[in-house]
């Protein structure tokens, strides 16, 4: 088996093949509970992270949201950034290693989706999030089609020649304690009679 390619290689390449619409369209059902789960509630200006942020599409999402004063997402895949910058304002993007990238702000809310698993020790990433990431009575919501449950996502890292790290419902939501978040709590959005549906994740960090 040759070595695995790094996930960020793997979505530059992607962004060059055309396919981050694809997986944007292929993903927004999903990103659209998430979303309203942290925003639906929410009265007063907000900041926002999209990690893991692909070509930007959340973060334009988002920022149509008049309560949105500051918005980024960041990426460690390049070519993804660039057609980020591409379709949105420069200033909105970075492209940096999620796990020492730390912002010019802390935020209200954090989202990811179909990023945590493609870390070894996510909880590494879960933590740098909880601390460097998020203000106090900041929110967590993340996405992920790759978990125990959804046995058909099994053969994922064989066929992408990629590392992910398999995890059940129950697995992922004790690493989200385990980074001090509260009330945690996971629900399965756009399921479907041939999809599991995407685990969605959320934590609280108390003040």
């Amino acid at each position: 088996m040759a070595d695995q390619i790094k996930a960020t290689d793997l979505f530059s390449n992607w962004a060059k093949e055309g396919k981050d619409q694809r997986m944007a369209n292929t993903h927004a059902p999903s990103v659209q509970e998430m979303l309203d789960h942290v925003l639906t509630t929410i009265s007063s200006p907000f900041s926002f992270i999209d990690a893991g942020c692909g070509n930007g599409w959340v973060i334009r999402k988002v920022l149509e949201n008049d309560l949105c004063k500051y918005a980024v997402g960041v990426d460690g895949a390049s070519t993804m950034i660039e057609q980020a910058k591409l379709n949105g304002p420069k200033e909105n993007y970075v492209c940096e290693d999620l796990l020492s990238w730390i912002p010019d702000q802390k935020v209200d809310i954090v989202h990811s989706m179909e990023v945590l698993y493609y870390f070894k020790e996510p909880l590494k990433l879960l933590n740098h999030i909880f601390k460097n990431w998020l203000k106090p009575n900041g929110k967590l919501v993340s996405g992920v089609d790759f978990y125990f449950e959804n046995e058909k996502s099994h053969s994922w890292p064989t066929d992408l020649n990629v590392h992910m790290t398999l995890l059940s419902k129950e697995e992922w939501l004790s690493l989200f304690q385990s980074a001090g978040f509260l009330d945690c709590h996971s629900w399965y959005a756009n399921s479907s009679s041939d999809f599991h549906g995407t685990l969605c994740l959320f934590g609280h960090k108390h003040s």
